[in-house]
């Protein structure tokens, strides 16, 4: 027992009893901070708040084409009230809309103050950009990375074949836009194409990814523990199972061209476990772009090319062959 040591050990004990203590004490508060953060950015980001005129003027020159901005509302499924917004080229009946999915902490603004317009317009494509619940001047408090908003994606994409008889539909979705298009199209027929730019392969994968970067010494079963924890209070907040994202099983049902754009240096969704896994799971057709750059950064004007020409060749018919699955080689699989 302790009291037959001599009183120097039984001292010697205590600073490190303390040292381990305090390593416990340090991952216990390195995982609540880690909880609150990703439970904030995850369910509820901050809500982009802008004005109508934000959007720009009604009428609008884009390159060379005058374009009519149309704002309206769609109701969900869970009765709250979404705002969209239609841009169409005048003067000529467009060969296809384009529905534009913002990530997760961003709104429809994102389709104006990127040339995201500009290349839809190019392709003479209306563009249909909306907020998802939670997000922008929609209704709604909580995102849920695609669990809800593939039923958001859903109800725009009704209403658009209501408005425009027989329309080639391409969903164009960035992050949690992606997945929940991903999500969408694995279901429906409506949809003829997909630009999935920055997609999650799985809220679980995501989980772990984010911990490694921001909690490198976390332990994995920590981790586990997070990933439990905040599925936990996303599901008491939003009533939605969020680790039940698995946008692999969509991509494995999903049949239409599909354009992945992948940023090299992405930290939140490396494209090694996220889109490169997408991609070479993808049932139908899949070309992939790439770009230097991290998850939030402006996409560089050869990105947009890319979406113009992969916009160019799908709606006219044209396919593209599958790209290569072998890992050294599929950052370079598609550079036009």
């Amino acid at each position: 027992s302790n009291s037959d040591m001599p009183c120097s050990e039984r001292g010697a004990e205590r600073p490190a009893a303390r040292v381990v203590g305090g390593k416990r004490r340090s991952w216990l508060r390195s995982l609540s901070a880690a909880h609150e953060k990703l439970v904030a950015s995850i369910i509820r980001p901050p809500r982009v708040e802008y004005e109508i005129s934000d959007l720009g003027p009604p009428i609008r020159r884009v390159g060379t084409r005058l374009v009519e901005r149309e704002d309206y509302v769609v109701t969900n499924r869970r009765g709250e009230r979404l705002a969209c917004s239609r841009w169409a080229p005048r003067g000529s009946r467009p060969t296809a809309v384009v529905v534009y999915l913002h990530s997760n902490s961003s709104c429809r603004l994102a389709a104006v103050r990127s040339p995201v317009l500009e290349t839809a317009v190019k392709a003479n494509c209306a563009l249909i950009a909306l907020d998802f619940s939670g997000c922008g001047r929609s209704q709604g408090a909580y995102v849920t990375l695609g669990v809800e908003e593939k039923d958001d994606v859903a109800c725009v994409v009704d209403d658009a074949l209501k408005r425009t008889p027989r329309p080639k539909i391409v969903l164009w979705g960035r992050s949690m836009g992606a997945v929940s298009a991903l999500l969408y199209a694995g279901t429906a027929d409506a949809v003829d194409a997909l630009i999935l730019d920055s997609p999650f392969s799985s809220m679980r994968q995501l989980v772990t990814d984010v911990a490694k970067t921001t909690l490198p010494r976390v332990p994995r079963c920590c981790v586990s523990c997070l990933s439990w924890q905040l599925n936990r209070v996303a599901r008491k907040r939003t009533r939605c199972d969020v680790l039940r994202v698995d946008a692999v099983a969509a991509a494995r049902r999903s049949c239409k061209p599909a354009l992945f754009i992948v940023a090299e240096r992405d930290a939140l969704a490396p494209p090694r476990t996220h889109a490169h896994l997408l991609a070479t799971e993808y049932k139908g057709l899949a070309r992939l772009t790439a770009f230097d750059g991290e998850h939030n950064s402006p996409r560089p004007q050869p990105v947009y090319d890319a979406v113009h020409a992969f916009l160019a060749t799908v709606l006219n018919g044209g396919t593209f062959h599958h790209l290569p699955c072998d890992e050294t080689t599929w950052l370079n699989s598609l550079q036009t």
